[in-house]
């Protein structure tokens, strides 16, 4: 059965190898791009920037939390039993409200991510499609999608296209992203 596939191969491509040779590839780490551009950092900072604030307002309230928690549970002995469910109905409701801020800074986060580097993103792919266009390669695979298994460092364009991003003039939808984190 192996032999007749073999046969059928070798009957449908003829003895010569096949195209490979004429295939010009390249690989790019989309990914390591994104990070490593000079857009792209500035993303990542303005992002870091706003998490630490926001982390900080999180830390604070969680803190003060703790700290009526410590209360109540000093006290639960000696508070009459409707005292210590409205003390305990008021660290519920305190608990899910941080628990909700904490999920809306979570996707809030994301959100920002998303919206600061989608345009460096499409700004890449465009870059990336007129690279391998004008050096005559007839597939750029991606890298950081976890489908590509090996490649040779020599196919990596990577570092070109960093290179072509941070040199050329960028749309101004980086610069409305960048706007509307401050808003």
């Amino acid at each position: 059965m192996a032999r007749m596939a073999l046969g059928l191969v070798v009957v449908a491509f003829g003895a010569r190898p096949l195209a490979a040779a004429e295939q010009k590839i390249a690989v790019v780490d989309m990914q390591r791009a994104l990070n490593e551009c000079d857009a792209g950092k500035r993303a990542k900072d303005q992002v870091k920037a706003k998490f630490e604030r926001s982390q900080n307002q999180l830390k604070k309230q969680r803190e003060d939390l703790d700290h009526l928690k410590e209360d109540y549970e000093r006290k639960a002995t000696v508070l009459k039993d409707e005292e210590r469910r409205n003390l305990e109905k008021d660290l519920e409701s305190r608990g899910l409200e941080f628990k909700r801020k904490y999920e809306d800074f979570q996707r809030d986060l994301k959100e920002t991510d998303a919206e600061l580097t989608k345009s460096i993103v499409e700004e890449l792919y465009e870059l990336v499609r007129d690279y391998g266009e004008k050096h005559g390669y007839t597939l750029v695979l991606e890298a950081s999608s976890g489908a590509l298994l090996y490649n040779d460092k020599t196919v990596d364009v990577t570092d070109e296209i960093v290179k072509l991003h941070n040199a050329s003039p960028h749309k101004e939808g980086s610069k409305r992203s960048s706007r509307s984190l401050s808003e």
